[in-house]
């Protein structure tokens, strides 16, 4: 895999990894830190460890299906990638409560089966398709729906440096493949194809960032309203 990415160093550090992801990251950070209505906390400078817990959500993000990127031989399922980009959070070093886990990943993991169900398969790749069956196209929207309500609170247990910006990006980047599937779909002969390629990725990163910021939103009213009732 290292050997290939060699040969497809464009996607390593330029897009959808590299320069890229470093400068998504940032915005989305900022992004959400609005919504939730706390301040941007600067990352910390950065030490071998925090670089190492880097590595994994850069290797999901830079493995995604994301045009214009160049053409990639080996594939990422949705497994891997969930793995890839918590391992920030494993190396956090902190343990979830068994009643905190279940709240924060139960949704996520039940979004992650209704995808493989809508796609027809656990490949990111699949993500990208439109289903012809109606019952596919639901679950398939409903698995994406439930995977950015999930986020907010799964990204709050998360850490705020580098590896966590990048870790919330790849998040997001998964919710956005079924969008960028549906778009493309939508938009087929409307859009030449190579235009498509360019335009439409970056349409379904923001149409996912902006869901997850009110998903964030709606989080951030929900626990100050519990703040004022004393729970």
């Amino acid at each position: 895999m290292l050997g290939a990415l060699g040969l497809a160093w464009p996607r390593l550090l330029l897009y959808p990894g590299g320069t890229f992801a470093l400068g998504a990251s940032w915005l989305l950070a900022v992004w959400l830190a609005r919504c939730a209505g706390r301040p941007l906390d600067l990352p910390r400078r950065s030490a071998a460890g925090a670089l190492l817990a880097a590595l994994p959500p850069l290797t999901a993000i830079t493995l995604m299906p994301l045009a214009p990127a160049r053409s990639f031989p080996f594939g990422l399922d949705l497994v891997v990638a969930l793995a890839l980009l918590e391992w920030p959070r494993v190396m956090q070093g902190h343990d979830l409560q068994r009643q905190t886990a279940v709240r924060a990943y139960g949704p996520l993991l039940l979004a992650a089966v209704l995808l493989a169900e809508g796609a027809g398969g656990l490949e990111l790749s699949r993500l990208l398709q439109a289903p012809e069956s109606w019952l596919d196209r639901g679950l398939l929207g409903a698995g994406t729906l439930l995977w950015l309500v999930a986020l907010p609170r799964l990204l709050r247990a998360g850490p705020d440096n580098l590896a966590g910006r990048l870790r919330a990006l790849g998040l997001l980047l998964v919710a956005a493949l079924p969008l960028l599937g549906a778009l493309a779909a939508a938009l087929a002969g409307v859009v030449p194809g190579e235009l498509a390629g360019w335009l439409l990725p970056p349409l379904a990163m923001v149409i996912a960032a902006l869901a997850l910021g009110g998903a964030t939103l709606m989080l951030r009213l929900r626990c100050g309203s519990r703040r004022a009732r004393g729970e």
